[in-house]
């Protein structure tokens, strides 16, 4: 047995692990900009000219955020009774790289509308969506999270 028996929901499905959560998190990071900007009512416009002074960059990221949001709520969804949630569920691996991978090159375009000028930010964000494509990619418990369960 591979797996503890922790690791397994009640319908009998892996549990995504804590750095795929983690690492959609960070792929929805204009929705959790876009949410903090709406609650600080007066420092708003502040917080998102600041973080997104490319308006256009902010809808592209709201955009690029949707296929985690929407993985996060149908992986908790699967059950034997919804096949088409863990149908769409199972697609999940090539959908999070193309959304890391397209939130990596969104980041290049950053540094390049900046002329090259080095940012902390844009260096940090790059490098983690860096390594949680590879981890996505490489790592076993991802891809056994993913799968359609056979017996359901």
């Amino acid at each position: 047995m591979r797996y503890a028996i922790e690791s397994f929901d009640k319908n009998g499905f892996l549990l995504a692990p804590k750095w795929l959560w983690l690492g959609w998190m960070l792929l929805a990071k204009a929705w959790v900009v876009f949410i903090v900007a709406g609650v600080s009512r007066d420092s708003g416009s502040t917080i998102l000219n600041y973080v997104y002074p490319d308006h256009d960059m902010l809808y592209l990221g709201l955009l690029m955020g949707v296929p985690s949001i929407a993985l996060m709520w149908l992986i908790s969804l699967r059950s034997p009774e919804r096949r088409w949630a863990a149908k769409i569920v199972s697609w999940g691996k090539p959908i999070t790289l193309i959304t890391a991978l397209s939130q990596f090159f969104q980041s290049v375009y950053h540094v390049y509308l900046q002329a090259g000028a080095f940012s902390w930010t844009n260096g940090v964000i790059m490098l983690v969506l860096l390594w949680f494509a590879i981890y996505v990619y490489q790592s076993k418990t991802v891809r056994d999270c993913f799968k359609l369960n056979e017996t359901n």
